[in-house]
């Protein structure tokens, strides 16, 4: 049921891309410009529309950013035939200008950037029926805008910061890492304030206060702000928002296009097949007709069925297999998380091991392939409509627990929320493992931080989120690195004071002369 995405469809070819002012010195009314077509809520409306068409991109949510983000976590490895795409997974960054993932990512996000900037720059100076919309929208591209900037942030660091409505003259001031998520902190306080707790079906794809509080916490969890990050979290899961949001009976249903936007849900992209179409939103393609799919599954699939532009790592089998559950079994996130070798013999009891509708070839060998977010469609269709779950609460219950352990240690809350995620998925209380010393895990702050990163693995696997996790943990010693190399070759190739970001495109450093290349590029 995707009837809630039509809204997304038919209006972004009305986006205004802004050029020089002073040569627009006549406004031509047959054609939409500055001039004349910020002048109705509707126009507003339009252009909040043309920041959520941004997520159908391939920079953005359409593919790239899969590739790149579990690619350079210790959980992904992208295999791509096409050298320079995998290498960039590897941090191995040779073209800077790498128009695939450098540029493109780039470029995409910051054209989501400017829209966002359009409508907030016009947003006061229309009159609107209803001041409470007014509001509404306001915070909702609030939420938008941090978002992508959270991961330009999580990419490149230290990035042009741009609040104002820019042209192709501006050269706009680079900002660390501590100075955007300043604003993006103010930004997301104030979306907080002006969302609403719960929106009907037909608006699922846009932010509530829970999506932006969500978000507010994982910028705090980055800035290393505990306190101001427990405060979000703890309206998440001991205020308002424990009405509102819950762990899944099913683990599997925070993957399936048939269980989309449910109470694990704080915010989820929005994909649809309604225009089952062969092309995509590029530039090139501004059809109002235009795809609103994902090509994760495609970018995902083995070699021979899709592009297996990025894959799992061995170690994520071997740590999901450490445990059994309560009742003698294999943990249930292993089936849904990834496909590999004895993946029939480890669940016996689940007749749908097939990866993507086949049998496990021989030549396969030991390579782990993920299953996340895959469709039982086949052969796969170019695009799906599986949404992709940007935040969800069981991510929300680990980062609770983590910024507890940070302020106070193991306290009974951080415990206990660590241990309704294990306990969703039949795992016993971590003071009762049959594996990991639970007595000291429970005990010791250290222990204690070190066993999240074990749990944040397993439940989180290949969403998005590790590499997020790994900055905020710290990539700035040796002993971390080796760890890390010990589970991820591609680590062999990082570089400390380097590589934990990306170069930024040459081409906008040449360009920008208040734009400094990252260090020891």
């Amino acid at each position: 049921m995707k009837r809630y995405i039509v809204y997304l469809t038919g209006v972004f070819s009305l986006i205004v891309i802004s050029c020089d002012e002073s040569k627009l010195d006549i406004n031509n009314e047959n054609t939409i410009s500055t001039g004349n077509f910020w002048k109705t809520e509707a126009d507003i409306e339009h252009g909040v529309v043309a920041v959520y068409n941004m997520f159908y991109r391939q920079g953005t949510w359409t593919r790239n950013i899969y590739t790149q983000m579990q690619g350079m976590a210790d959980d992904g490895v992208s295999l791509a035939g096409w050298t320079e795409l995998n290498e960039y997974a590897k941090f191995i960054f040779t073209n800077y200008n790498f128009g695939e993932v450098n540029t493109k990512i780039w470029r995409e996000h910051y054209i989501a950037v400017f829209r966002a900037n359009q409508v907030l720059d016009h947003i006061d100076d229309i009159p609107f029926s209803n001041e409470q919309h007014r509001q509404d929208l306001i915070g909702q591209v609030k939420f938008l805008r941090s978002f992508y900037y959270f991961y330009l942030t999580t990419l490149w660091e230290n990035i042009p910061f741009v609040l104002k409505t820019s042209s192709a003259s501006d050269a706009p001031e680079q900002k660390t890492p501590a100075e955007v998520f300043a604003q993006l902190e103010e930004d997301l306080n104030d979306a907080v304030s002006k969302l609403p707790a719960t929106r009907p079906e037909s608006d699922y794809g846009r932010p509530t206060k829970g999506a932006a509080y969500a978000l507010l916490a994982k910028v705090y969890m980055q800035d290393h702000k505990w306190q101001e990050a427990v405060q979000c979290l703890e309206w998440l899961v001991d205020g308002e928002g424990k009405n509102y949001y819950d762990l899944t009976t099913d683990y599997g249903d925070n993957f399936r296009n048939t269980t989309e936007n449910n109470r694990e849900s704080l915010y989820e992209i929005q994909f649809s097949l309604i225009n089952r179409v062969g092309f995509d939103q590029t530039d090139n393609h501004l059809d109002p007709n235009a795809q609103l799919g994902t090509q994760i599954e495609m970018n995902q699939a083995p070699v021979g069925i899709g592009w297996n532009n990025v894959e799992a790592r061995r170690w994520l089998v071997d740590y999901y297999k450490r445990e059994q559950t309560t009742d003698g079994k294999n943990d249930m996130r292993l089936f849904y998380s990834v496909w590999y070798d004895d993946a029939g013999k480890d669940f016996p009891e689940r007749p749908d091991t097939l990866i993507y509708g086949n049998n496990w070839r021989a030549d396969w060998g030991k390579r782990v392939f993920i299953k996340k977010y895959s469709t039982d469609e086949n052969p796969i269709y170019y695009w799906n409509d599986n949404n992709f779950r940007s935040l969800r609460y069981a991510d929300i219950l680990l980062l609770y627990a983590e910024a507890l352990n940070e302020l106070n240690g193991p306290t009974p809350k951080a415990i206990e929320c660590l241990n309704r995620v294990r306990q969703r998925v039949k795992l016993p209380a971590i003071q009762n493992s049959t594996y990991y010393d639970g007595a000291q895990i429970v005990s010791d702050k250290a222990a204690f931080k070190e066993h999240l990163k074990i749990e944040r693995a397993l439940e989180l696997s290949l969403e998005c989120v590790r590499w997020i996790d790994l900055k905020r943990w710290g990539l700035d010693d040796q002993a971390t690195i080796n760890e890390l190399k010990s589970r991820d070759s591609d680590f062999n190739n990082f570089i400390i004071g380097k590589s934990s970001r990306m170069p930024i495109p040459q081409s906008e450093v040449d360009n920008n002369p208040n734009l400094t290349q990252n260090p020891n590029y």
